[in-house]
């Protein structure tokens, strides 16, 4: 299995550097400024599904007067943030191998159809009862990296059928249902972070 790290970096911008004798109110701004920027620069390495949400908070600290409440702030959000990218990174190196099932009409077209996922932002496959689309469509989006940055869903219109969809999908993947593959239903879940 390929591994793959993400690394958070400290980002240093050198023309906000300043001398030690400049007054307080001034450094404690650029502080801010500081910080709010690093913050900002570290979006990159979190979950795609994280950056709105996160972006909207960092920037919603310009309102707090009180350095020490929006310094709080910043120590949350970064905790967040860190959170994110140890997820996404979990992720990267623990995706199942993806095998697809034989002897399957969406088995047999698995380029076509991940080429069609790649390029396009609605992609609508047709095929016959049992030819596959259920079960081996969320493996090639899973194949494609998607889920990383976000979830792959997938709907159904019963608790049963969403039950048994999942605990399919895990055991071809040879994953316990809840750690890579699980479902939700009302009054009843088996997900987890990395699910």
């Amino acid at each position: 299995m390929k591994q793959v790290v993400i690394c958070r970096l400290d980002i240093a911008f050198p023309s906000m550097v300043q001398e030690k004798n400049q007054s307080n109110a001034s450094s404690t701004s650029q502080e801010s400024q500081l910080n709010e920027k690093q913050l900002l620069a570290q979006l990159s390495l979190v979950k795609q599904s994280d950056v709105g949400r996160l972006k909207s908070r960092i920037i919603g600290t310009r309102k707090i007067k009180a350095q020490d409440k929006r310094e709080k702030a910043y120590e949350k959000i970064n905790s967040v943030i860190e959170s994110s990218i140890a997820s996404k990174s979990f992720k990267l190196n623990n995706r199942p191998q993806v095998e697809y099932a034989q002897g399957l009409p969406v088995s047999e077209s698995v380029d076509e159809i991940a080429e069609a996922i790649e390029n396009n932002q609605v992609v609508i496959i047709a095929g016959e009862t049992g030819s596959g689309k259920t079960t081996q469509i969320p493996k090639i989006c899973l194949a494609l990296g998607r889920g990383v940055e976000g979830i792959i869903g997938h709907t159904q219109p019963r608790r049963i059928a969403a039950r048994t969809v999942a605990n399919r999908i895990a055991e071809e993947l040879k994953s316990p249902l809840g750690q890579a593959v699980g479902y939700k239903v009302r009054f009843n879940d088996q997900v987890s972070e990395n699910s």
